[in-house]
This record gives C-alpha cells, sequence and structure tokens, in this order.
C-alpha cells in the first residue's frame, strides 16, 4: 500500500476513534447526570426518573452503575463544544470577502484532501491550492490567494471548517 493510503487510512481511524471517545464521554456524562439527579430525590428517586424518563428501572440503575465506574470526568477541562465556539468566534475576525470567492474557496477545500499536516500552515496551504486552481478571473484568484496567507492559523481553520460543511454563510461577505 502507498504511504499516501496509509496516511489517509491514519488520519481516519483516528477521527473515528475521537468520536468513540466522545461518544463514551457523552455516555458517562449522561450517567452521571441521571445518578446525581436519583440520589438528589432519594429513596424512591430511581423510580420516579424512570417513570419521568420514560425507561425501565433497571435502565437507571444501569446508569447509576456506570455512574460510579466512569472516569472522574475532572480530566476534561474544556466544554466539549470548546472547538465550535473557538472557530465560529474566529470567523467573526475574519476580513470579509466577496460571495464568489468564498464559493470558489469553498468548492476547492471541498475538493482537497486536508489532514493534520494542515495545522502548521492552513493559510499558505489554502493560498497555494488557491493558486493551482483554475479560476474565473472575477474571483480575483491572486487576491483570494493573499486572503488566503493573512488568516491567522484558527482563521484558516476556521475558515476551512466553514467550507466543508459548505456553511458559506457563516463566511463574512462583502455587502
Amino acid at each position: 500500500m502507498s504511504s499516501e493510503l496509509h496516511r489517509r487510512l491514519a488520519a481516519a481511524n483516528a477521527r473515528i476513534q475521537y468520536g468513540n471517545d466522545e461518544r463514551a464521554a457523552g455516555a458517562d456524562d449522561k450517567a452521571r447526570a441521571i445518578a446525581e439527579e436519583a440520589a438528589r430525590r432519594g429513596r424512591g428517586g430511581p423510580r420516579q426518573l424512570a417513570e419521568e424518563l420514560g425507561v425501565s428501572e433497571k435502565t437507571i440503575s444501569q446508569a447509576i452503575a456506570r455512574a460510579r465506574n466512569a472516569p472522574s470526568g475532572s480530566g476534561r477541562t474544556l466544554p466539549s463544544d470548546t472547538l465550535e465556539r473557538l472557530l465560529a468566534a474566529e470567523r467573526q475576525t475574519l476580513e470579509p470577502l466577496g460571495e464568489l470567492q468564498w464559493q470558489a474557496l469553498a468548492w476547492i477545500v471541498r475538493g482537497t484532501f486536508i489532514d493534520a499536516l494542515w495545522i502548521e500552515q492552513p493559510g499558505e496551504l489554502l493560498a497555494q491550492e488557491v493558486e493551482d486552481a483554475e479560476l474565473e478571473e472575477a474571483v480575483e484568484p491572486a487576491l483570494l490567494a493573499q486572503a488566503c496567507r493573512g488568516f491567522s492559523r484558527v482563521q484558516a481553520l476556521a475558515v476551512i471548517d466553514a467550507c466543508q460543511r459548505n456553511d458559506i454563510a457563516a463566511l463574512p461577505a462583502k455587502g
């Protein structure tokens, strides 16, 4: 197998593992919330909670057992939505580009394999992709590449994220 294939498979496996870890952490959080509420309600609390949530008492017992065995959760120092909030805040600091430029950049990003190596110089790599693309003059490729080079690392990652999700409306456009 080629090294490119190995790299892409490793990146995909890392994303899968991240998702699995987040899913498990979410299940632990849910179990802790149920256990804390059952304890707060005191005697008969698990039964009341089961009725309220529309689940069996066994499900509540399993959640309480999971909470007892789950990691304390104190190792997690940032809320789980920190990345999304950071990227949204960074998008607000971008200089507005024309709608056509954002659309061209989104088209480029969706056609480019972006992996962890992009973390080092995402703005420069975006600029190189713009320069390599055959774009209409109306897009003003030279100005678009210059804008990409001017992005901070996190701004460029915020742009890439919005483009990958095809959420051009999240990017500031010139009026």
